[in-house]
């Protein structure tokens, strides 16, 4: 180990034999196909359905009565299972009463005719056959450098590790909280007296005074009486799973920690979960389906509660013989105390707790993982580089160091430009004002900050220039979606001979407010309208984009800011204005983004990347980025599924940088390898391609993309992939992959191993890079540090931390702590969760507040050139996720594939198409 050091602990623990514990395996008779066969020839006839039996409801059943995982092994589409891979063995006439209820449930018999007795083969092999007890460690298969096992083994672990958590309770800030398992691998704290209570308005009686008065009223009157009262409450919920990480290995039970805010209505409810009496049983997670009043139990969960209550005589709700569609009235009504039914929040709103469980409980879930597990926690070793290196840096916003760089032309002409036209867009003389100033202060000519004339091109500076013009109609909200286009086509200033063309748009959004229109009309409610079929935004980004020019859109400011920073004398004109502005965030960010959009790069990049211990050779860098396309039409099956997926490139020009892009060719046959400002407009313009991650052609079309680009390349590239997204196409991005090895023809289980693996070994990437965010629960979260000097003495070290460390027993992957900006805030709520619990913290207004604890990206070298050290490609990668275009903190992945990310979010069809039902937190 490196002496003077640090050691970072991560949220999760490696696995031995005793930990993942047995399972018991049902092994069938062959007699299991004709069976099956059987029922499903049934079922079709009465269902129309051409697919497999459902027995994701079979396997619901099992886990709510038996208190069991329960896999049915393998999966497929077509063909019967061959075991069934229990934690628990199960009574043969438990495990044949399941399956009955289930077969009933299929064939569609009427509630009051499901019977026990029902005659059925299937069921009865069922319960003939005499299972096998197995330790699950002997079914998971180790390699050098690789862990991999079939689904029921990674399930039925889970099960028992979450068993295993539950066994002793959470102990923090001296209390001692009971955990209880869900039928998900979830625990949760339960006990009334252990959950966070806050108070629905008290908690905010600052800034509830900056609201709108008249809004506040109208509120008011919505509400029941006594509402200003009512209590809202929250609990700990922590999934628990088994998992791997790249090139290590050992087996991990992983924690990830999440807040539950408890709804006080079922109304719109998604999750839920019911608390049988006996408080050692699992409590059973359910989903919901449906709106409003109309909210019901879906299909799984509903024969879950049936074969609850037949199987162990525990009713659920009231059996009322009107009660056949939806939940009983009294289950729709949640206020007050929870019970034994309790519901998740169905979307993100006010809440008097806020989320996040913050950095304390995490390192206290880390003391008790190591406790229950008995091992030390997985720990990665700090590389010791900085990695902030020419970060971008901003004045009251303003980036100075690009839009004042004397060789602003030789960067424009990198990105494929002489010369910038802003074409500022409004409806209202508020916001004309506001991009004025704006515009004047980013481009250093605050001497125009009070007077632009419309419909004339004023010149900021040498190489830019803006054009202001009213346009009322073609921004306005409304269904004369069909005129915009000519709306547009009539604005001035569209076209301009070797210039890059944006434009900066007023719109109007109220994310909030939005939501609530959008459920109304879900609803049916009477005169309700959704905003977003009368959204201008998409539609004006689109026809702006059929001239090639790229919109950035700005919302009015709402409330008014004040800036952080002390107050000092200003020195200049451009400083009065700058402090002036100072506060105004989403204006500067706006005016980042869009120069982001054009493409310009400055050559701080260079110094990131050619730093002390990073690459030195001038290599371009590409990143891919991979989004299948989610919403109602897609779940509805309307339409052939839809692939975005974008590489985007930094190539060196020079002393500077081009960033380009490539799209798939569409059917007029535009696309290819583009400058990145021209790739954005020719994405906005067309819809998002059809497609899906399992088309076999996707990876040679993505290799060919890699070959048209890498012959014009003298150093060679180096590939950065969102492991998040591409994982499924290509093997050896896989963690149980890592010993394979391409055959010679660069494949692997028949299929490309690696992007560009197919190609001619001069045209492949020097390197691939997989990175993978914490967002979701396959990456730990940071949770301990301790300083390790040169004689081996170990200290506790600081709480967070943004460096780089990498894991123990492995050399090709690392972990990048990642401290979330709001941390490093000035104001009370920053620290909030940092030295204590949401159990021992009594402040509302701090309860109200955000809690937030570290993240962290995964960043695995998956190939580099042999004879040379990971550690220079990790460290690349790490510092080109402190290098957003436009954005002074860290991103989740590097440069190229964030790009990406941001060139999709900029499609007009992605705000109005993402599945609406999930919480997406933002990328930055």
């Amino acid at each position: 180990m490196p002496q003077n050091t640090t050691r970072m602990s991560l949220l999760a623990s490696p696995l031995t034999s005793d930990l993942m514990g047995t399972a018991w395996l049902y092994r069938f008779p062959d007699k299991i196909e004709h069976e099956w066969n059987k029922l499903r020839a049934i079922y079709r006839g009465k269902t129309g359905s051409k697919a497999n039996l459902p027995y994701a409801a079979l396997l619901t059943v099992l886990r709510a009565s038996g208190s069991t995982s329960a896999s049915l092994s393998p999966t497929s589409k077509k063909n019967p299972p061959q075991f069934l891979a229990l934690s628990t063995k199960l009574p043969a006439v438990h495990l044949r009463a399941v399956v009955a209820l289930w077969e009933q449930a299929l064939l569609q018999t009427p509630p009051d005719e499901i019977s026990l007795a029902y005659s059925s083969s299937l069921a009865d092999l069922f319960a003939s056959v005499e299972p096998e007890q197995v330790a699950i460690w002997d079914h998971v298969s180790i390699g050098q450098r690789a862990v991999d096992a079939d689904g029921w083994v990674w399930d039925a672990a889970s099960w028992n590790l979450a068993s295993l958590v539950t066994k002793t309770d959470l102990k923090v800030d001296g209390r001692t909280i009971p955990l209880r398992p869900d039928t998900g691998n979830n625990v949760m704290v339960w006990d009334t007296e252990h959950l966070w209570s806050n108070n629905w308005l008290d908690a905010r009686p600052a800034k509830e005074k900056t609201n709108d008065s008249a809004k506040n009223t109208a509120e008011e009157i919505l509400q029941p009486e006594g509402w200003k009262i009512r209590r809202h409450y929250a609990a700990l919920r922590v999934e628990v799973a088994m998992k791997s990480l790249h090139s290590l290995p050992k087996p991990l039970v992983v924690l990830t920690p999440r807040v539950s805010r408890l709804s006080n209505t079922i109304n719109g409810a998604r999750t839920a979960w019911w608390a049988p009496r006996s408080p050692s049983r699992p409590l059973l997670c359910l989903r919901l389906g449906g709106k409003g009043q109309y909210t019901h139990l879906e299909h799984t969960s509903r024969l879950a509660l049936d074969a609850w209550v037949r199987l162990m005589d525990e009713p659920v709700f009231p059996r009322n013989p009107q009660d056949t569609e939806f939940l009983p009235a009294g289950a729709m009504d949640l206020s007050g105390e929870p019970g034994h039914f309790r519901a998740l929040i169905p979307f993100s709103t006010s809440f008097p707790i806020g989320k996040g469980v913050g950095l304390h409980t995490v390192t206290a879930l880390a003391d008790h993982l190591a406790t229950v597990t008995g091992q030390n926690l997985i720990h990665g070793t700090r590389v010791p580089t900085v990695l902030s290196v020419a970060a971008r840096k901003t004045e009251y916003g303003r980036d100075t160091t690009l839009l004042d760089a004397t060789d602003l032309k030789d960067i424009m002409a990198a990105a494929g430009c002489s010369k910038l036209r802003v074409l500022a867009l409004y409806e209202h003389q508020e916001m004309r004002t506001r991009m004025q100033r704006l515009l004047a202060y980013h481009f250093n000519r605050p001497d125009l900050a009070d007077g632009m004339p419309d419909d004339k091109i004023v010149h900021l500076g040498c190489h830019t220039e803006v054009l202001l013009h009213r346009a009322p109609e073609l921004l306005a909200h409304g269904r004369h979606h069909d005129r915009r286009g000519a709306l547009t086509d009539a604005l001035p200033g569209l076209a301009a001979e070797n210039t890059g063309i944006l434009a900066l748009v007023e719109t109007e959004y109220d994310a909030k407010e939005w939501g609530r229109q959008r459920r109304a009309a879900r609803r049916g409610e009477e005169g309700a309208l959704d905003p977003y079929e009368l959204d201008a935004k998409p539609e004006v980004s689109r026809h702006l984009a059929r001239h090639g020019v790229i919109a950035q859109f700005l919302t009015p400011e709402t409330k008014k800011r004040r800036s952080k920073k002390k107050a000092r004398e200003a020195t200049s004109p451009l400083e009065t204005l700058g402090r002036e502005l100072d506060a105004d965030y989403p204006g500067h960010h706006a005016i980042g983004d869009m120069l982001r959009s054009a493409g310009l790069v400055h050559p701080r990049l260079t110094r990131t990347i050619s730093a002390k211990g990073g690459l030195q050779d001038r290599v371009a860098h590409l990143g891919l980025h991979m989004r299948a396309q989610l919403g109602d039409k897609h779940r509805t099956r309307t339409e052939e599924p839809k692939l975005m997926w974008i590489l985007t490139a930094f190539v060196p020009v020079g002393e500077h940088w081009n960033a380009l892009a490539y799209l798939p060719a569409s059917r007029d046959g535009s696309g290819g390898w583009c400058n990145y400002a021209r790739a954005q407009a020719l994405s906005r313009s067309r819809p998002i391609p059809e497609g899906s991650r399992g088309d076999e052609t996707l990876p040679r079309r993505i290799d060919q993309a890699l070959y048209e680009l890498s012959r014009h390349l003298e150093n060679g590239y180096v590939l950065y992939v969102s492991g998040d997204s591409t994982r499924p196409v290509w093997p050896l991005l896989a963690n149980k992959n890592a010993d394979l090895h391409p055959d010679d023809d660069g494949c692997a289980n028949g299929r490309p191993a690696l992007p560009g693996a197919t190609l001619a070994p001069e045209h492949r990437p020097r390197a691939i890079i997989r990175t993978t965010s914490s967002a979701g629960p396959s990456i730990p979260l940071p949770a301990v540090f301790h300083e390790i000097d040169e004689d081996g003495n170990v200290s506790d070290g600081d709480k967070t931390s943004n460096a780089l460390f990498q894991l123990n027993d492995t050399a090709t992957t690392f972990i990048m702590s990642r401290r979330p900006q709001q941390m490093d805030g000035k104001t009370p709520s920053a620290k909030s969760g940092r030295t204590q619990s949401r159990w021992a913290c009594d402040d509302k207004e701090q309860q109200a507040e955000t809690w937030y604890n570290l993240t962290a990206t995964e960043i695995a070298v998956i190939q580099h050139p042999h004879g040379e050290e990971p550690l220079p490609y990790a460290l690349t990668a790490a510092r080109l996720c402190n290098h957003a275009l436009a954005w002074e903190h860290r991103t989740r992945h590097p440069l190229p594939v964030h790009a990406g990310i941001q060139m999709d979010k900029n499609h007009p069809a992605y705000r109005r198409t993402i599945d609406w039902d999930t919480d997406d937190d933002a990328t930055d």
